[in-house]
């Protein structure tokens, strides 16, 4: 692992470590050995220590007195949870954006969906994966409230963690998300915030319930 000199080492470190829980190499209940990461990566073990409290707040990481750090669980109830509180702040997002978007605003988006439609055709799921997080980023930085925005980007690692879980079920759930983004870009687009508000809303519900009977492989099982 090489990292750039003008990023935050703790942050890298963070980055490095919340990407192995994220796609599953690391296990839910999974003990992180500091003194082997740190030599592994050739840091301190303070820099790991601080990398894991980082994790800590973004929910991917458990620290317990006495045991240290383990890879956060993650069970159908706190998906159902967590999918609630999401689809919430993320409907708000869209209808601010799909009210004020002008001019180029949504030009990436157009982008962003020409690249999924590729990569869902060829059944690339790391490319699907990444292009599908770059559409949230973008749509994060559109809410229009810096607080919103603050904690959908915390809440960002957790949800790279249950989108991946969902994606690599099989190549059904790339269509249906491809499906769900291409219309939600549509009704953007024609600024139907009605329509947005009821799309975004069943398909959360859709997509949670999909999430809490796939927690096998959001445990790192499947």
């Amino acid at each position: 692992m090489t990292f750039k000199a003008n990023d935050l080492l703790t942050e890298q470190i963070a980055q490095y470590l919340g990407k192995q829980i994220i796609q599953g190499d690391m296990k839910p209940g999974e003990r992180i050995q500091e003194l082997r990461i740190a030599a592994e990566l050739e840091v301190s073990r303070g820099s790991v220590r601080e990398a894991l409290l980082i994790l800590q707040r973004r929910h991917l990481v458990d620290i317990f007195p006495r045991r240290g750090a383990v890879v956060a669980s993650i069970s159908p109830n706190d998906v159902r949870d967590f999918f609630e509180m999401w689809f919430l702040l993320l409907e708000r997002v869209v209808q601010n954006l799909a009210a004020g978007w002008q001019n180029d605003d949504l030009a990436r988006f157009i982008e962003l969906m020409a690249q999924l439609e590729e990569d869902n055709h060829h059944a690339d799921l790391q490319a699907f994966y990444d292009h599908g997080i770059e559409f949230l980023s973008a749509l994060y930085r559109h809410a229009g409230n810096r607080y919103l925005t603050e904690t959908l980007n915390d809440m960002l690692p957790l949800t790279q963690r249950c989108l991946y879980a969902i994606l690599r079920a099989g190549q059904s759930q790339m269509n249906r998300t491809h499906e769900f983004l291409e219309s939600l870009l549509k009704t953007l687009i024609a600024r139907d915030t009605s329509k947005l508000k009821q799309m975004v809303a069943e398909f959360g519900r859709d997509y949670s319930e999909l999430a809490q009977s796939a927690v096998e492989a959001l445990a790192g099982k499947g």
